[in-house]
């Protein structure tokens, strides 16, 4: 059980850099991101990883939501 919440702390600090480095629009585009750093993960896990983390969709400076 230890290394499993190992790997979802890393996962999840993974989503914070890939979010703060690019532009993601849906769960899916973050999807793809995890994937290709070595992240097999379903969109289930994704979503239940941005509601743990508390993002929130906003518009960015081009307008993107």
């Amino acid at each position: 059980m230890q290394g499993v919440c190992k790997l979802k702390n890393k996962r999840q600090k993974e989503i914070l850099e890939i979010i703060k480095d690019k532009i993601v629009l849906t769960q899916e585009d973050l999807q793809k991101e995890l994937l290709l750093l070595g992240y097999n993960v379903t969109q289930s896990t994704v979503s239940r990883d941005i509601k743990e983390l508390k993002l929130v969709k906003s518009h960015d400076a081009s307008g993107n939501y």
